[in-house]
């Protein structure tokens, strides 16, 4: 991680942007302070959820807890 001055990525900030991309990541110092931390988006990995499956309920089964009675009867 590098150090870099707040002016400097302000003047060149789509330069930073496309090195960020790439996989870099940078300190922004103002005053001689840290100010902020910039790292490249990772992309959130699978999570705990499940796909949920679609239900088109034919016709004479007029609501979806037709449908989940049905399921559960094992029909």
């Amino acid at each position: 991680m590098e150090y870099l001055q707040f002016t400097d990525f302000r003047n060149h900030s789509k330069e930073y942007f496309e090195r960020i991309e790439e996989g870099e990541s940078y300190i922004i110092v103002r005053k001689g302070k840290p100010v902020a931390r910039i790292l490249p988006f990772e992309q959130p990995s699978p999570g705990w959820k499940r796909d949920v499956k679609r239900v088109k309920l034919t016709k004479g089964k007029n609501t979806t807890t037709d449908y989940i009675a049905e399921e559960r009867s094992g029909r």
